[in-house]
């Protein structure tokens, strides 16, 4: 009885994690989108991918978890540029973009 209590919390908690960080992705990919479009940018691959998950407290001084999601972009369709999203907790804290070139 308490090893299938066990096993059925351990599911449970592995599906809200997942859940979770799914939820997180696509706000930090409406936010690049957003950011992209209003400086008349293409977002390539409609993709984010994370690089860096951890612990961090917020401005109230709770820790939340601190995630990071690459994405690649372009402004003339020639070249591919990096930039980093930051998430802490279910706020999009930055979204920074390597310096790229305008024609």
């Amino acid at each position: 009885m308490l090893d299938n209590l066990v096993v059925i919390s351990l599911l449970l908690l592995a599906y809200w994690y997942w859940f979770n960080a799914q939820s997180m992705k696509t706000l930090a990919l409406q936010a690049v989108k957003t950011r992209c479009n209003a400086l008349e940018l293409l977002m390539l691959d409609e993709y984010v991918a994370l690089t860096r998950i951890g612990l961090k407290r917020n401005a109230a001084g709770k820790w939340q978890v601190y995630r990071c999601y690459m994405f690649e972009f372009a402004s003339t369709g020639d070249e591919r540029y990096n930039g980093v999203c930051t998430v802490l907790g279910d706020r999009v804290l930055s979204i920074e973009m390597q310096p790229y070139r305008i024609e």
